[in-house]
């Protein structure tokens, strides 16, 4: 009867030990995963699952392993990770934060319309007061990119966090205001640009600011009216076909350059203001 206590004393030991020593690995990988060392990391929490398969850390641990992934850069594997995720722990806390990095995958990968499906279907599956913020905020950007500024104002809009997401919420409502405030922007018209070049050779480069392009191609126009015409003075009609050829392809490519210029400088708005955007985002986070 004395070897009892004794065998019970020497489980319950051996129990403490190796939760202690799952303990101790768990919070050697979150270091590591803190510091960085996403690879290091990587193998501390597949040793953890290793040799804890029972471990009720497991779904912390894999969700782990797929954000070390992400942050070095292998996003197929990160992505493959978080879809098998929600299978492996539905009872998580954490499927929700993983169906969350799904949508931000895809906005990395510049797939917005395919992020903004995955966002929304988790806005309609998570009741989490800053999961749905961070959902918001990602789908606001979605909407940046693809310059519809209405829809991404409305997503800034709801972005409210709990406490412990203030930032978010700031960035989100001055970002909101920003576009409110700054949008339509403002365009050239191609249209217009190439029926000015086309009445005037090179007006259409001047009203997108091209002064010193637009001067060039009304001297070059210049030019071959008068090589046309002193070709017909003098009856000389091949060489007058001849120029009058090269003048036409040269006219109408001084028409197309116009719209050409007027696309790109709309583009470049664009871009100028989505960094200004971006700026701004990175300057609450500094101020906070």
């Amino acid at each position: 009867m004395a070897a009892a206590p004794l065998l019970l004393f020497i489980i319950v030991f051996a129990i403490n030990d190796v939760s202690a020593d799952e303990s101790r690995q768990h919070r050697y990988a979150e270091k590591l995963f803190e510091s960085g060392d996403y690879q290091a990391a990587r193998r501390a929490y597949k040793r953890l699952l290793f040799y804890h398969t029972d471990t009720q850390l497991r779904d912390v641990a894999d969700y782990r392993i797929a954000q070390s992934y992400y942050h070095q850069n292998f996003p197929e594997q990160a992505e493959r990770l978080f879809r098998e995720f929600s299978a492996k722990h539905p009872n998580s806390t954490l499927r929700f934060q993983s169906e969350l990095m799904l949508g931000q995958l895809h906005f990395d990968a510049e797939k917005y319309s395919h992020a903004r499906r995955t966002l929304f279907e988790l806005l309609q599956a998570s009741k989490d007061v800053d999961v749905v913020a961070a959902a918001h905020y990602l789908r606001g950007w979605c909407y940046v990119y693809t310059s519809d500024w209405n829809k991404a104002i409305t997503e800034f809009r709801q972005v409210n966090g709990s406490g412990t997401d203030t930032v978010r919420s700031t960035k989100a409502h001055q970002l909101a205001n920003t576009i409110l405030n700054e949008t339509p922007l403002s365009f050239k018209s191609p249209e217009m640009a190439g029926w000015f070049s086309t009445v005037i050779p090179g007006s259409g480069q001047i009203y997108l600011g091209k002064v010193k392009e637009g001067l060039l191609a009304a001297a070059a126009s210049g030019v071959f009216i008068y090589l046309v015409a002193d070709a017909v003075r003098e009856r000389r009609y091949v060489d007058c076909a001849g120029i009058s050829l090269v003048g036409c392809y040269f006219y109408w490519g001084n028409r197309t350059d116009a719209q050409r210029l007027a696309t790109e400088h709309n583009v470049q708005r664009e871009r100028e203001f989505i960094e200004t955007l971006k700026r701004q985002a990175e300057e609450v986070q500094s101020q906070q």
